[in-house]
């Protein structure tokens, strides 16, 4: 998997979202790509501090699904 790919699904794998995901081949960059694995560190860092200062609500699932079709689609 090329690192710019990676970056793309970063999120779907902080919020273990990885149905959506190669889960192996996503599992096997960040474990071979320093600088893609700090990316991941440092986005699930930030979506920890978001959480925790934000009041959590469930999004549309209508919304959710449109979401991951953009990003399959980059």
């Amino acid at each position: 998997m090329a690192c710019n790919r990676l970056r793309r699904l970063v999120f779907l794998w902080v919020d273990r979202d990885r149905a959506q995901l190669p889960r192996e081949t996503v599992e096997r960059h960040l474990d071979r790509c320093p600088s893609c694995r700090q990316r991941a560190v440092e986005v699930e860092r930030f979506v920890l501090l978001v959480r925790s200062s934000c009041r959590r609500e469930a999004v549309p699932e209508r919304l959710a699904d449109r979401i991951r079709i953009r990003i399959e689609a980059e």
